[in-house]
């Protein structure tokens, strides 16, 4: 089982978002953002992950398994993605590579993700 920081891949993914705002928003909102996420549960991060767009879930995932080790590195995109069942009462997503693999990626309290595959592809 492979560990992966996921808070900065969903802070990425949110930051063009956070670039929408009004003008007279004081010009250091990015960093707020990202110094209020060291204290994130997973069960926030799981919602954070939830709520976004399809794409930018599919991305923070993508990086997640790209970010586990060597046989992650091959993972090319992710073609499916379905949220799983919580494991341990933390929020879970199985991914699909290439339309050829399945991986499990479970986020942790300490803002990380386990990361376990490739295994049969077993979601539709």
């Amino acid at each position: 089982m492979k560990r992966s920081t996921i808070t900065l891949a969903v802070m990425t993914a949110a930051l063009p978002l956070a670039a929408c705002g009004s003008s007279t928003e004081p010009a250091n909102n990015t960093a707020t953002v990202a110094a209020t996420g060291n204290v994130m549960s997973a069960d926030a991060l799981g919602t954070k992950i939830r709520d976004l767009p399809e794409g930018q879930r599919r991305g923070v995932l993508f990086r997640a398994i790209r970010d586990a080790g060597p046989s992650g590195a091959s993972c090319q995109s992710v073609t499916a993605m379905k949220e799983a069942a919580p494991v341990n009462g933390n929020p879970s997503w199985n991914a699909v590579c290439d339309n050829s693999t399945q991986w499990t990626i479970v986020l942790t309290a300490d803002q990380s993700a386990s990361v376990t595959g490739p295994g049969p592809v077993t979601i539709k």
